[in-house]
């Protein structure tokens, strides 16, 4: 994503959660007064329920400040994280909460009736919060599904939270204004338990984000599904997921023909790479890995002295006709026996006029006589 369009991202964020702020801090004074003033327990609860909102409208707003900021140095694969961190701080603030209330409003039940009963004012505005908070889910949550963020999509199931709660206000104070005293603070408690529900929710998922959870099976198979229609992709040995800032990260190993050049093979994970991105945008950056099919090579040959021992015995080899190394290429295949392909020049080609490449293999077998498979060859040079 370019610096351009994470800012416009972040502006539409910030518009958002500021709309939300107004409305939740708004609100939260309206129906503490309306709460204490008309006697009852369950609309200051959703009061501070609303203002509990305008706290997690803060954490949004500086975790999307925090983690819009490009990649450095520092922090090569950016600062998105920062959202799943304040969603985090989000949940864990909205338990506390939830916590608070039911303590609160079950001391209330312990004490038994209360003298006062809630008046008609407290059911007027917990039917204007639940219309506001209502509409605010639904213009926060189609900003959060056009932007990816989980936690734009977090503050607005806090929204609609508060108007499920607000509803839950309507049935406890007209519960006590009929006569059953107690439905009040029952309402009240209900509330407090809808708030810890979802604050478990916004902890579960946010912290299974943080200590790098895969993404579901079926994901994971839907992106199997896609790698494997790339042709030249003959089996996939590893795909490993986790997820930052609502983005998936794959990081895939992916087994070609073995004596596919380097090149092509790259080219083969660039493919793989643009078309999941194209089919899933869910998806944020791809590690692609690329492997030969798996071969055991004799404990006494390993990388690092194959091509050195081989390279040597060539130039011996072509000392002899007074060649210089600059006249060969050497490609090599770690299998089982190791394959070498030697591409000798046109000047080669002149210069050895005389001997066929069966003999030249068998001379060069003779120096180096690691591989039964060793093929040498001429190409012609481009004229320019």
């Amino acid at each position: 994503m370019s610096k351009h369009q994470h800012s416009a991202r972040d502006a539409q964020a910030n518009k958002v959660t500021l709309v939300g702020a107004l409305f939740d801090t708004l609100l939260g004074i309206l129906k503490i007064i309306t709460g204490v003033l008309g006697h009852s327990a369950a609309l200051v609860a959703d009061g501070v329920h609303s203002l509990s909102d305008l706290a997690t409208d803060v954490v949004v707003l500086i975790s999307i400040r925090l983690g819009g900021r490009a990649p450095d140095q520092n922090h090569p694969f950016g600062h998105r994280r920062i959202e799943t961190l304040g969603t985090v701080i989000l949940g864990l603030m909205l338990l506390a909460v939830a916590i608070g209330l039911v303590w609160q409003n079950a001391f209330s039940l312990w004490q038994g009736q209360s003298s006062t009963v809630p008046i008609w004012p407290v059911l007027l505005v917990a039917g204007l919060s639940f219309g506001i908070k209502e509409g605010l889910y639904w213009y926060t949550i189609k900003a959060a599904r056009s932007l990816h963020s989980e936690l734009l999509s977090a503050n607005a199931w806090h929204s609609r939270s508060d108007a499920l709660s607000s509803i839950v206000v309507l049935i406890g104070a007209g519960g006590a204004m009929l006569g059953v005293w107690w439905l009040d603070a029952v309402a009240a408690m209900l509330v407090a338990v809808l708030i810890g529900w979802i604050s478990l929710q916004l902890l579960t998922g946010s912290l299974a984000e943080l200590i790098d959870t895969a993404v579901s099976i079926e994901q994971q198979q839907a992106y199997r599904a896609q790698i494997l229609q790339t042709q030249g992709i003959l089996a996939i040995n590893a795909l490993r997921s986790r997820t930052s800032g609502g983005k998936v990260l794959l990081e895939l190993k992916l087994e070609v023909a073995p004596r596919l050049s380097a090149s092509e093979a790259h080219w083969l994970g660039q493919q793989v790479k643009q078309q999941l991105k194209k089919q899933f945008t869910e998806i944020g950056d791809i590690l692609v890995h690329i492997n030969s099919p798996a071969s055991t090579l004799p404990e006494q040959l390993t990388s690092s002295s194959i091509r050195p021992a081989l390279q040597q015995a060539l130039e011996t080899l072509l000392q002899r006709y007074q060649l210089e190394a600059a006249e060969a290429e050497v490609f090599l295949y770690y299998q089982h026996p190791i394959r070498a392909d030697i591409l000798l020049s046109s000047k080669a080609q002149t210069r050895l006029a005389d001997i066929s490449t069966k003999q030249l293999q068998q001379q060069l077998q003779q120096i180096w006589p690691q591989s039964r498979q060793l093929h040498i060859y001429f190409y012609q040079e481009k004229s320019d």
